[in-house]
């Protein structure tokens, strides 16, 4: 912008604002700023040729009164060298001076007539003359009722001096710590040098054999790597050279938990670590350190990195990926068991502390896991996958199954079709739940559910030919009062002939009545012994669901053990395959159609 810009600008700015002030009625009520009434304006001196802007005010408190001088006048004059736009109101606030009743302030009060006086405000070019003259005003007033001292503003000499004082006593503490330094460097390098030379003057070829094996033992130091076993805590890897190179792979993780064993290693080396530090000496280099530490953390991002051997935690700096500083390393036998959810976390496991897991979020965390999975075939060591969905369908079915064998036992007592209805739609429920978990089993309740529609108490039930076995109730009336003589009526007498007639009968099909009644306890002890082993292996599913449950709705699990070279469940557990689903319902379409074709016949 040029300085006539600029002027112009100003003279537009200022005018407009001292007429709000001197004037009762403003052409712009919005720009209208009313003092208050301890304030009022004296005159003003206002010329756009000379940029001149000088209002001085008066304000009377009580029975003092105090002329202020407010000037925002255009300082910057053509060939200064001073930026115009940047060095005049309303870019910086206006100068305000204290042109009389300096000695109404009360005792303690340095300022005098012609003193500057600050604006105690954050200056803003949305601010006006008004906001400048009311803040001091405020200010006059508040001193002279509290009777607080009022004091100038600082001079523009003294702060300079008293900045150049700091910088200077700044500059004279670096100087003296950075001379010290090198004075020490120098030292030692200078009795390094005289040990060196005295040892090279009394054995020179010793030196040149010695200098040829170090030179030999440094080519081959630089072509050596650290080995998995040597990983430690705090340690520095190179990701581009092997083994680190050849890991299986490196997901970006954040801790969200660590065992107690985990956070007692990490603190030790971070013990072990700082006695190091603290014993390379205090001050500006220990400053320095802690500053690039704090920079560092910052940029810093957490890994776990899969390997042959190990499970290891890293950090690495986004500037740059290729260098890692070990937080964590375990061995990857010492891992008992995993689970993660998809896109979301990672459980590891220990052997160290079964049930203490470490957890890490992680957007890879299936493929993490199928990674591990791959190291651990490679060791010999079989797993189980299963999820939360599984495990639920699993224990859902075997909670019917618990439910089938009670209402069988039930069935005996009350033997109504209902019952039988109610127990085949639990067999189906079951054999359902068991197929969407993947579970075999789902065909050995089909198996039990086609017996129970063959037993015999079932057909009779469905055929309408079974009876319920009901107590003898033929015998004397003794509770009959003593003397009274009772006579049988003629339908009794004839009962009790017709019984005496069929008793031949009854003899004659005793045995063709036992041999049934054997065959139909042998049949209903094979069906309970079948049930039996079902809720058997139930009850130790149900043992073992209750203790490793999971509500997590992607919750993968892989129990670990080294005991044969075999890993099962590589792939998800949860993808159904639809021919399973298609030999169910064919099984099951079976079975109604037995079912209807007895309750037919």
């Amino acid at each position: 912008m040029s300085d006539n810009d600029a002027s112009v600008l100003w003279w537009e700015r200022v005018e407009k604002e001292v007429l709000a002030l001197t004037t009762s009625s403003p052409s712009d009520d919005r720009d209208k700023k009313v003092l208050p009434a301890f304030m009022k304006v004296q005159d003003h001196q206002l010329d756009k040729e000379t940029g001149t802007c000088i209002v001085p005010f008066q304000v009377e408190i009580k029975t003092a009164v105090v002329t202020i001088t407010l000037d925002a006048s255009w300082k910057a004059q053509p060939g200064d060298g001073e930026d115009t736009d940047s060095s005049c109101y309303p870019n910086i606030p206006p100068r305000i001076t204290v042109t009389d009743g300096a000695s109404c302030f009360p005792e303690g009060s340095t300022i005098q007539n012609g003193d500057l006086v600050t604006i105690d405000c954050v200056w803003a070019p949305s601010l006006q003359l008004t906001d400048a003259v009311l803040n001091i005003g405020l200010k006059i007033k508040e001193s002279i009722l509290q009777q607080e001292p009022f004091h100038p503003a600082p001079k523009e000499s003294s702060q300079k001096e008293e900045k150049d004082s700091m910088m200077s006593s700044a500059r004279a503490a670096i100087g003296r710590r950075l001379s010290g330094l090198v004075t020490s460097k120098n030292n030692n390098n200078n009795s390094n040098h005289n040990k060196n030379a005295t040892i090279n003057s009394s054995s020179s070829h010793h030196s040149r054999s010695s200098k040829k094996k170090a030179s030999k033992k440094l080519s081959s130091s630089s072509h050596h790597t650290i080995k998995v076993e040597e990983v430690r805590i705090g340690a520095e890897i190179n990701l581009l050279e092997p083994p680190w190179v050849e890991s299986q792979g490196i997901y970006s993780c954040k801790a969200v938990r660590r065992p107690e064993f985990v956070e007692a290693a990490i603190q030790h080396a971070a013990l072990e670590s700082g006695e190091q530090v603290s014993s390379g000496g205090s001050g500006p280099a220990s400053m320095f350190r802690s500053l690039t530490q704090s920079a560092k953390n910052v940029l810093q991002e957490s890994f776990i990195m899969i390997t042959d051997n190990h499970i290891v935690e890293m950090t690495s700096s986004k500037l740059n990926l290729s260098v890692g500083k070990v937080t964590f390393a375990i061995p990857i036998d010492l891992l008992a068991k995993l689970k993660f959810r998809r896109q979301e976390s990672i459980s590891l496991f220990f052997k160290t502390a079964p049930n203490d897991p470490l957890i890490y979020m992680c957007p890879d965390s299936a493929d993490a896991v199928h990674q591990i999975q791959a190291v651990l075939k490679r060791h010999g060591v079989k797993g189980k996958h299963t999820n939360a969905a599984a495990h639920r369908a699993i224990g859902e079915a075997l909670h019917l199954v618990q439910e089938i064998q009670t209402k069988e036992l039930a069935l005996r007592h009350d033997p109504t079709v209902e019952r039988v209805n109610e127990i085949m739609d639990l067999y189906r429920q079951a054999a359902e739940r068991f197929e969407a978990a993947g579970d075999v089993r789902h065909e050995e309740v089909v198996t039990h559910m086609r017996k129970f529609l063959a037993l015999p108490v079932t057909v009779g039930i469905l055929d309408g030919t079974y009876t319920k076995k009901t107590p003898d109730t033929r015998t004397s009336n003794k509770a009959s009062l003593e003397g009274e003589v009772l006579e049988a009526s003629s339908a009794q007498l004839n009962y009790a002939s017709e019984e005496e007639e069929d008793d031949d009968g009854k003899d004659k099909n005793d045995d063709d009545g036992k041999n049934k009644h054997t065959k139909k306890k042998d049949d209903d002890k094979d069906f309970e012994a079948n049930m039996e082993s079902i809720m058997k292996e139930a009850k130790e599913d149900l043992a073992h669901f209750a203790t490793d449950d999971d509500d997590d709705d992607e919750d993968n699990a892989v129990p670990l053990s080294s005991s044969a070279p075999r890993v099962s469940g590589a792939g998800d557990s949860d993808d159904i395959v639809d021919d399973a689903f298609a030999d169910l319902d064919a099984m099951l379409s079976e079975a109604d159609k037995e079912l209807a074709e007895l309750m037919g016949s």
